[in-house]
């Protein structure tokens, strides 16, 4: 989960946390192991994220999310969902692309597959976040 990054002091009322280290320049990626998790959303946000905002929920976030009675997959930006109709992925692949300013998410097993992409809309740096809903 995220170990070459430090977690913010940021405090949230939910169970999400936010990496302290933001990206405004440049390519990153990273990948997050979910397999052994049945709820969770793995994105990225902006500091101005609210205390009490779900990721992909405000326009300062933007995630892929597995959750929900029927357990699907999402991708969620400014609290609109879009289903991505996909299995759920054992291991999820972030790259921002700041100059091209974009994020995309990808399910990770002996390859790469594209799950969404978004579109990013800010200049303001922006911070790996997650959330878990259940072990």
């Amino acid at each position: 989960v995220l170990s070459p990054f430090h977690w913010s002091a940021y405090e949230f009322c939910i169970s999400q946390v936010m990496c302290s280290q933001g990206f405004s320049t440049g390519c990153h990626y990273w990948e997050v192991i979910t397999k052994d998790s049945d709820g969770w959303a793995v994105g990225v946000a902006h500091e101005m994220i609210g205390r009490r905002d779900r990721l992909g929920r405000t326009e300062h976030s933007w995630c892929v999310e597995w959750l929900g009675p029927k357990k699907q997959l999402s991708a969620w930006h400014k609290d609109q969902e879009t289903l991505l109709h996909k299995d759920k992925p054992l291991k999820v692949g972030v790259f921002l692309e700041l100059q091209k300013k974009t994020v995309s998410f990808y399910s990770i097993t002996d390859k790469e597959m594209l799950l969404h992409t978004f579109e990013i809309s800010t200049s303001n740096p922006l911070y790996p976040a997650f959330w878990l809903y259940t072990l």
